[in-house]
């Protein structure tokens, strides 16, 4: 690299070089450290905003001393700690003078090889739990604490039993975001804890083997903990999920308190509504807090083969929607899940209509839309109205077709962001009356829809839409084929993404 060049780079000012990095992925950025003295202060707070742990070995016990070392600097810089409980395996390889006595006295006491590893196992829980505690409690900006846990994972009740109530109380005074999923048990051990400055709260709950009572009496003292927030609570999230036999929100929710500064609220829960025995008590929570809701969030997960709902059960989102008939005046952000399937959609559809000049984000999934309901959903929207404020829509397609995008930009023009997941790509929409059946292959088909697209193009020309995403679950055509015509037809189409889910599982 010239002098020149050099010079140049260090007198741009360092605000630009964070907007550059601001285009570049993140796993990208991370390996630039090397470009300048800049880019290495851009990578190290790219690396260690967000920290997780999700085992203790070498590279962690690095990571820990790293983050405490104030010379470094480093741990100023991490604003976000995710834990992922780990399992502690048994030391493989005992020294050889270890492993002739542990043989002697194994033989003189059959308990004595079993009754060791379980003391080696504890002794080593000790350490990481101090470790991974001290570091997280020394991050002097850290805002964001989230704790998570599968229902099929091994674990060690001790991990999370000291990195829930013990480590929260350590960062408690810091804390604006709190993500906790744990085993139940744990969670009536929070009753004490304060968070003076606690905003964003998600719970994740799954009972198990936990009996009625058992769980009345966790929570019991749980809703001591969440009720104590209401000075500051501005977005609750609640999930459940299976195995919970014995699982009934309703009791959760007639514990609830009010929250004056209450903004977002999200129940996700098995779709057929057997973890629900009452949908009056989230109608009357929800209502408690009309005044300030400005996003309500109902979607599902699956559900126990074994549960045995009722019919109303599986209807806990319609009944609820129905329920909420006095407008809610702040309420711009809606996202529902259309459960159950082949469900009458009119009670989403009048709940919408209730809202129809205030929705600026809106997101219906789960259930494949057929072109007439789509045209249905913005009549709703619209409501007679030429202009509507949705600018982000995301929805779940049986197809994308060419009449049904012309029928988007030309009646939502002002909309921003589009996201659609679809099963297939056709030329024509199929109207009321069609048998379903396509004419041609699916290559055919994408060849005419390319083509009517490049036909009718005027008729995006002056479509505000900056971002589309699709998640095309045929796989044909490719993303990189839809990404071409798309791009070439609309202007103002400048981000085109994949919104291919995530592999479930540990974030390695």
């Amino acid at each position: 690299m010239s002098s020149a060049m050099e010079r140049l780079i260090d007198r741009t000012p360092l605000e630009i070089w964070f907007m550059i990095s601001s285009f570049i992925p993140r796993p990208f950025l991370r390996q630039l450290y090397a470009v300048n003295r800049t880019f290495l202060e851009i990578s190290a707070q790219t690396r260690y905003e967000e920290v997780t742990f999700y085992k203790f070995d070498k590279n962690t016990k690095s990571l820990c001393r790293i983050l405490n070392d104030p010379s470094t600097g480093r741990g100023v810089l991490t604003r976000r700690v995710k834990v992922q409980p780990w399992l502690v395996q048994p030391r493989v390889k005992p020294s050889k003078k270890r492993s002739f006595w542990n043989f002697v006295k194994g033989a003189l006491d059959p308990q004595f090889a079993q009754r060791k590893t379980q003391a080696w196992v504890e002794k080593r829980m000790k350490k990481d739990i101090k470790r991974v505690s001290d570091t997280v409690s020394g991050l002097e900006n850290l805002s964001e604490y989230s704790l998570e846990w599968k229902e099929d994972w091994g674990y060690h009740r001790e991990l999370y039993q000291a990195f829930t109530a013990p480590l929260i109380s350590r960062i408690g005074d810091r804390l604006v975001k709190l993500s906790l999923n744990v085993p139940m048990g744990v969670l009536s051990e929070l009753a004490r804890i304060n968070l003076p400055h606690l905003e964003h709260f998600s719970i994740s709950l799954c009972a198990k083997k936990l009996s009625q009572t058992e769980i009345k009496y966790i929570f019991d003292a749980f809703v001591i903990f969440v009720n104590n927030l209401l000075h500051t609570l501005t977005s609750l999230s609640i999930t459940s999920r299976v195995p919970s036999p014995e699982l009934d929100l309703a009791t959760f929710f007639q514990m609830l308190g009010v929250f004056p500064r209450l903004q977002r609220f999200s129940l996700c829960m098995p779709f057929d509504g057997s973890q629900l025995s009452d949908t009056g008590v989230v109608v009357q929570f929800l209502n408690k807090h009309r005044e300030t809701l400005r996003s309500i969030q109902f979607t599902t997960n699956r559900c126990s083969a074994t549960a045995n709902p009722t019919e109303q059960s599986k209807l806990w989102i319609p009944n609820i929607l129905s329920s909420l008939d006095t407008p809610y005046p702040q309420l711009c952000d809606v996202h529902i899940a259309l459960r159950p399937l082949k469900a009458d959609l009119t009670p989403i559809f009048k709940f919408l209509s209730l809202h129809s000049g205030q929705i600026s984000h809106l997101s219906l999934v789960e259930q494949n839309l057929k072109y007439a309901e789509v045209a249905e959903l913005l009549n709703t929207i619209l409501n007679d109205s030429e202009q509507s404020p949705l600018r982000r829509l995301h929805l779940r397609l049986e197809r994308l077709s060419r009449p049904l995008l012309e029928m988007l930009a030309s009646r939502l023009p002002s909309l921003a962001r589009l996201e659609l997941t679809f099963a297939e790509v056709i030329a024509t929409a199929a109207h009321a009356g069609h048998d379903g059946a396509l004419a041609h292959s699916k290559e055919r088909q994408f060849e005419l829809f390319r083509e009517q697209l490049r036909a009718n193009r005027q008729v995006y020309a002056s479509w505000a839409i900056n971002t589309i995403g699709i998640h095309n679950e045929s796989r044909y055509p490719p993303f990189s084929s839809l990404e071409r015509i798309l791009v070439n037809v609309i202007p103002g189409l400048a981000h085109f993404i994949d919104l291919k889910p995530e592999p479930d599982g540990r974030h390695l």
